[in-house]
C-alpha cells in the first residue's frame, strides 16, 4: 500500500510539473503575441506617409492636427477621451517650401529636434510619425484681416523656435517658458489678438494630467476655424 501511495504521489507531482510547465508556455506565448501586437499596432514603418495635394494652397498660420499609431500619439489620445488628433502644429509657408512649427518630445519625425519649439518640414511632420488622420483649418474672417492675423501668429510661433523654448511634459498652462503643442498654436493666435472661446480649455485627470488642457482636437470644435483639408487613410477608418 505504502508503495502504491509513493507511486501515485510521484504520478502526481508529474501531471502538477507538466500543467505548470504548460501554464508558464501559454503565458510565455501569450506574452510575445501581445508584444507583438502592440508592436505591429504602434509601427510607424506600417504605414503609408500622407502627402498634401498640390490643389491645396496652405498659408502661413493654417493650423495642423494629425494622429497616429505611435505610442506617443496613443499616450495622448488616452488623455483625451480617445479623440483621434494627437498633435497640432502652425504652417510656415516660406519660398523654401511648407514647414511646420510645433513643439514636441524627442522621437520619429522631429528632425532631431524634439523636447523643444522648432520648426520641421511639412513632409518629415507627415511622413516618419506614423498619422493616419490629419485636418488643416484656417481662420475665418474677412480676406485681409484673416491672412494678417495668420500671419502675426506665425510669426510669434516662428520666434520662438529661435528661443529655444523647452518643451512642456508637464502641460502646464499656467506657465509659459515651456509650451506644448496646443498651446504653442493657441498663444501665437492669442498674442495676434484672436479671442479664442472659452471651450478650448478643458480639465482632464488622468495620471499623466489632472487639471486644464487644450488638446488638438480642441481646434477642429472650434467655430473660428474652418476646414481646407483633411484626410484619413484606410486604416484609421477600421
Amino acid at each position: 500500500m505504502g508503495g502504491m501511495k509513493l507511486r501515485g504521489g510521484i504520478l502526481l507531482n508529474r501531471r502538477w510539473k507538466k500543467a505548470v510547465a504548460l501554464i508558464a508556455c501559454c503565458v510565455i506565448i501569450g506574452g510575445a503575441y501581445a508584444g507583438w501586437s502592440i508592436h505591429r499596432a504602434t509601427d510607424t514603418t506600417l504605414v503609408d506617409p500622407i502627402a498634401v495635394p498640390s490643389t491645396v494652397q496652405l498659408q502661413s498660420g493654417d493650423i495642423i492636427v494629425a494622429g497616429g499609431v505611435s505610442l506617443q500619439s496613443r499616450i495622448v489620445l488616452s488623455m483625451t477621451d480617445g479623440n483621434r488628433y494627437s498633435h497640432v502644429g502652425m504652417i510656415h509657408a516660406t519660398p523654401e517650401g511648407l514647414f511646420v512649427i510645433h513643439a514636441a518630445p524627442t522621437g520619429a519625425g522631429d528632425g532631431g529636434m524634439g523636447d523643444k519649439v522648432a520648426r520641421i518640414p511639412l513632409s518629415l511632420f507627415l511622413s516618419e510619425r506614423g498619422y493616419v488622420a490629419v485636418q488643416v483649418m484656417r481662420i475665418k474672417a474677412q480676406q485681409a484681416e484673416a491672412l494678417q492675423l495668420a500671419q502675426d501668429a506665425c510669426d510669434y510661433a516662428y520666434a520662438w523656435t529661435e528661443q529655444n523654448i523647452p518643451f512642456d511634459s508637464q502641460f502646464d498652462l499656467d506657465e509659459q517658458d515651456t509650451m506644448y503643442c496646443s498651446e504653442l498654436v493657441y498663444l501665437a493666435y492669442r498674442q495676434a489678438g484672436l479671442d479664442w472661446p472659452d471651450t478650448m480649455i478643458r480639465s482632464i485627470s488622468t495620471v499623466l494630467k489632472d487639471g486644464p488642457i487644450i488638446a488638438p482636437d480642441a481646434f477642429t470644435r472650434c467655430e473660428a476655424l474652418e476646414t481646407v483639408w483633411q484626410h484619413s487613410s484606410e486604416r484609421e477608418k477600421s
